[in-house]
């Protein structure tokens, strides 16, 4: 068996409970957190975060912290890829019901999409960050790998809800969960299909099949050429401004053998930082700079607001993406928009022929869909309103009906 974890806490779930891993960069109390970082060497988290109390109080039992990526930082630039997340591993192999991290690049749920197991993205605002080690904080949501939607979305009214320590979190935020209340008839439903996309990753569209039974609304998916490029941006200026807290004096990793506080910074960063966090932290340090600030920074944020207005669900209720494509640019492209737009995303897995999930069920309800294939098809990306986070779930379960 893969070793998930980074802290293994050596607990057994009891019979018929559910269990959960932790990203390590959501807090537990008492427990080490690192964010996959030497930074925060020796590091104990002071707190619980808000998901971590909710999960308890449910009777869901956490395993352990599971292994990341620096900062979640690694595969935001070529020739920089992504490791294996232990989050989507325990949960692909049936080891946890569900793991909870924060995938601002679209890492984790692609890697979700090709083990066979789903990753659900809620509205901005929904699930408090409190307890979160922040990376990019207009980006930041804790999100859940899990093995049906249904399940993931029964975790998702868990532990969203207001919360006093996080003010991004809206005031009915519980009450959008309420999964039990939505009925969607199929024939109302309307999918948007953004006609540039597909044609840009063409291996996926045969995961169109999917929703021959919707009525389908073809449109162009502005700005989608620069997605990735805003994304690095934006990313690398928040990453830069969120790493700056690590400097060997409050905690975590502290050099040995520096003259002044200015040596004590530099050496300590230098020796615990990995390549990307230094890269991540380079880039977005140039672009918050008096030189390059209106160049990038500012421009990049004037065509975040551009593509958040230019996404209207007026025509169509539900936008579908493709859930993997080749390259960085590609992989962060596809899986901007719900970042830059604070929208609900479900992330599900697929194989020519129908949903699935590890061991060729459906994704959905666990049975088998006629006229399953064996060709990997990755996973397909459903995208609704803000605020409409069960609509996903009602839509996938139409799929299937």
């Amino acid at each position: 068996m893969m070793d998930y974890f980074i802290t293994d806490y050596n607990m057994s779930c009891p019979p018929g409970a559910e269990s959960a891993v932790l990203e390590d960069s959501i807090m537990h109390k008492g427990r080490p957190v690192t964010a996959g970082s030497r930074i925060l060497e020796n590091f104990i988290s002071p707190i619980d975060a808000t998901v971590v109390t909710r999960l308890e109080a449910a009777g869901v039992t956490i395993l352990g912290k599971t292994k990341m990526d620096e900062f979640g930082a690694a595969g935001l630039f070529p020739d920089s890829a992504a490791g294996v997340s232990g989050a989507v591993s325990a949960v692909a192999d049936g080891n946890a019901t569900y793991a909870f991290c924060n995938d601002y690049t679209g890492a984790v749920r692609q890697q979700a999409a090709e083990r066979g197991v789903c990753y659900i993205h809620p509205t901005y605002g929904t699930v408090s960050r409190y307890g979160l080690i922040p990376a990019v904080p207009s980006m930041d949501q804790i999100g859940i790998v899990c093995r049906t939607p249904e399940e993931g979305f029964r975790a998702l009214s868990v532990i969203a809800g207001r919360d006093g320590k996080d003010g991004a979190v809206f005031d009915n935020a519980r009450s959008a969960m309420d999964y039990g209340q939505w009925a969607v008839d199929i024939k109302r439903v309307r999918i948007g299909e953004p006609v540039n996309v597909f044609a840009d990753i063409p291996d996926a569209a045969d995961a169109l099949e999917l929703i021959k039974g919707f009525k389908t609304v073809d449109f162009k998916l502005e700005y989608y050429d620069i997605y990735s490029g805003v994304m690095r941006i934006l990313c690398g200026a928040e990453i830069s401004s969120s790493l700056t807290r690590y400097d060997g004096v409050k905690f975590g990793y502290r050099a040995d053998g520096f003259k002044d506080l200015r040596e004590l910074y530099t050496k300590s960063r230098t020796e615990a930082l990995g390549p990307d966090a230094k890269l991540v932290s380079l880039l977005g340090a140039m672009a918050l700079s008096q030189g390059c600030y209106e160049k990038y920074y500012d421009k990049a944020m004037r065509i975040r607001r551009l593509i958040k207005d230019s996404v209207k669900f007026d025509k169509y209720d539900i936008i579908v993406m493709p859930a993997t494509g080749a390259g960085d640019d590609a992989r962060l492209a596809l899986h901007a928009l719900p970042q830059l737009c604070g929208l609900p995303a479900v992330t599900v897995p697929y194989k020519s022929g129908g949903w699935t999930t590890t061991g060729s069920r459906t994704a959905l309800d666990g049975g088998t869909k006629p006229g399953g294939g064996t060709k990997p098809g990755g996973g397909i990306t459903f995208i609704a309103e803000a605020g409409n986070d069960m609509m996903l779930l009602a839509a996938l379960k139409a799929v299937t009906q």
